[in-house]
């Protein structure tokens, strides 16, 4: 075997027999449906290591396109990983700004105009003449739609009728009041003497489609192309893909459709659906084996998918799923609370727990229960690139996709929210299913899903979404392990016991006091009085509320337990490694100072 053969060999070394299919197909276009934790991007950064290596391509002529900095990002260092950093990986935009760059000066004589920032200025300033007030929540709004018309390829004189095809509204405007906003919109930006995040595409598809000799110059630099997440392409992008490949076939894109779940904002899947037909000849390849989560994860994400793409698990059993409705939404809160309290008690890192929800409205009623019982969290955006490693994340089912944790729960999953009430069409409702499975497979090992039976106060009761019903996940079942051992030495619980009576417990204020409320209180008054009086003078001295050196609900469960050593401190809600570190020491001696002082009496 030739040096070069043999090194082509090693990079195909520790794939498994779909990701080298992937990794070998060369000579044809080529389309990968990637199942959720299959190893797709090893696949594809492997391809591509396996081509340079080979001879299928050359590395200095091929761009690699995700949507993400953060999956850019990561594509580069693998590929530098792979021996292979000359490769371009870019989103989209910043591959179509580089260009615009280099090629805008050359053919218009004057240099790019700059990108603006955030537009909501600009948008007011075209909406001012509408007859409603505006404000944050409707300049949002229009700059989605602006965004939409932009990537769909809509046209402005076009906007009304296009968008009622395609069921698109502002509440409060009409279609007309739209497309005038979006004609000012573009009168606004001239004058300003700048273009917008989506104009980077559509002047890079101007210039390749309206210069040969600057689509020339492209073809000789890109001749080799891996999209990432194919099913989330937009029509601007396909048609700016298109341009960059021109007559030639040296294409792979990789997709799910599980996971398409954006088409609210131009995203058009049946571009991976159609792929085959686009580019004759194209090979079609399927990566169905799941490395991420356990089979009982998959199971119940499985459930939500008829016909083809299933996910076979590769990881041994875990626990199973917890299904658990709760009486109202605060019930609901209280219970996630005590159950990722319950996780981080079995060792945990708080960073490898999540809750995800439909709505970023839903966010509030668990960052105060997290708040009060002392767990750090984050809440996570779209444009959030990085997470804490310590701290619990939420955040919406359309910002965890590409994210995974150990244990996650999925909350609010009643109908009216799951699907959104506002999902009307058979096509929208599919997608919300399609959200949900996203949520269930950002799970390794532990997976809670939730609902309000009650809703908030006055709602009335609410059943469980439609999907978990048509998928046999509706029922209630108490939580348990299955088919895993349990470690020597370890508990095999998923909830924190009671000290007094020793069974498991599930509300946040019970998991706070160590106790049931209903089990007999210990509470010493005395030493919870000391406790007080320590905590007012920490907080005098350092100038904060007092609530952030310890809540009552501490300071009554160190009264109640009378933790006499440090290790024991840690079985305490709300007393973590930084607040045993800084206050450890003067707690265990209060305490037994105090205890000394009772002995004495």
């Amino acid at each position: 075997m030739s040096g070069e053969a043999s090194q082509a060999e090693r990079v195909l070394e520790g794939l498994d027999a779909e990701q080298r299919a992937v990794a070998t197909c060369f000579g044809r276009p080529v389309v990968v449906l990637a199942g959720a934790g299959t190893g797709k991007t090893r696949a594809i950064t492997h391809r591509i290591a396996y081509g340079a290596a080979s001879g299928a391509l050359e590395a200095r002529h091929t761009l690699a396109v995700t949507f993400t900095s953060k999956a850019a990002a990561e594509l580069r260092h693998r590929l530098a990983g792979l021996g292979v950093p000359r490769v371009q990986a870019r989103t989209f935009h910043a591959a179509a700004l580089r260009q615009l760059g280099y090629f805008w000066p050359k053919v218009n004589g004057v240099e790019l105009p700059p990108v603006a920032g955030r537009n909501f200025s600009m948008i007011a300033e075209a909406a001012r003449t509408l007859p409603v007030s505006v404000e944050t929540p409707l300049l949002r709004n229009l700059a989605a739609e602006i965004s939409w018309a932009k990537v769909s390829n809509v046209p402005q004189e076009r906007y009304p009728q296009l968008a009622g095809k395609a069921g698109r509204e502002v509440e409060g405007l009409n279609l007309d009041q739209v497309a005038d906003v979006l004609r000012r919109y573009e009168q606004v930006k001239k004058y300003r003497g700048v273009i917008d995040f989506d104009d980077i595409l559509l002047c890079t598809i101007a210039l390749l489609h309206e210069h040969p000799e600057v689509a020339a110059e492209v073809h000789d630099q890109y001749r080799s192309f891996t999209v990432d997440e194919f099913q989330d392409v937009s029509p601007i992008q396909r048609t700016l893909l298109e341009l960059w490949l021109g007559d030639r076939s040296d294409i792979c894109v990789v997709g799910d459709p599980n996971q398409a779940i954006h088409t609210f904002a131009g995203a058009q899947p049946a571009y991976l659906a159609n792929f085959g037909r686009d580019h004759p000849g194209a090979t079609t390849l399927r990566l169905r084996t799941n490395y991420r989560s356990t089979p009982q994860v998959l199971e119940a994400a499985n459930a939500l998918i008829a016909g083809g793409g299933r996910l076979r698990a590769n990881r041994e059993a875990g626990p199973a799923v917890e299904v658990q409705p709760a009486a109202d939404e605060p019930t609901e809160a209280a219970a996630v609370t005590g159950w990722l309290v319950g996780r981080h008690r079995d060792g945990a890192p708080w960073g490898d727990l999540a809750v995800l929800y439909r709505i970023n409205a839903q966010a509030e009623q668990f960052e105060a229960e997290l708040r009060d019982a002392q767990v750090p969290f984050v809440v996570r955006d779209g444009d959030q690139e990085a997470r804490p490693d310590d701290a619990v994340t939420l955040s919406t089912m359309h910002s965890a996709k590409g994210l995974e944790w150990e244990s996650v729960a999925v909350v609010g999953l009643s109908e009216g929210l799951m699907p959104f009430a506002l999902a009307d069409t058979q096509a929208e409702v599919a997608e919300e299913k399609r959200l949900l499975y996203v949520a269930l497979t950002r799970a390794k090992t532990n997976l809670r899903i939730s609902w309000a039976i009650g809703g908030a106060p006055g709602r009335g009761h609410r059943g469980p979404s439609r999907f978990l019903r048509q998928a046999g996940l509706a029922g209630v079942a108490e939580p348990h392990v299955s088919g895993r051992r349990a470690r020597p030495g370890r508990k095999s619980r998923t909830l924190p016991a009671c000290y007094v009576c020793g069974q498991a417990m599930s509300e946040a204020v019970e998991i706070k006091l160590g106790r049931h409320t209903g089990c007999e209180s210990t509470l010493d008054e005395d030493l919870f009085e000391a406790l007080r009086q320590w905590r007012t003078s920490q907080a005098q001295s350092q100038s904060v509320p007092a609530f952030v050196i310890f809540t009552d609900a501490t300071l009554r469960a160190l009264a109640e337990q009378q933790p006499a050593q440090r290790a024991q401190l840690t079985k305490i809600p709300g007393i973590g490694k930084t607040k045993l570190d800084r206050y450890g020491d003067q707690l265990i001696e209060l305490i037994n100072d105090h205890d000394s002082c009772d002995d004495l009496a």
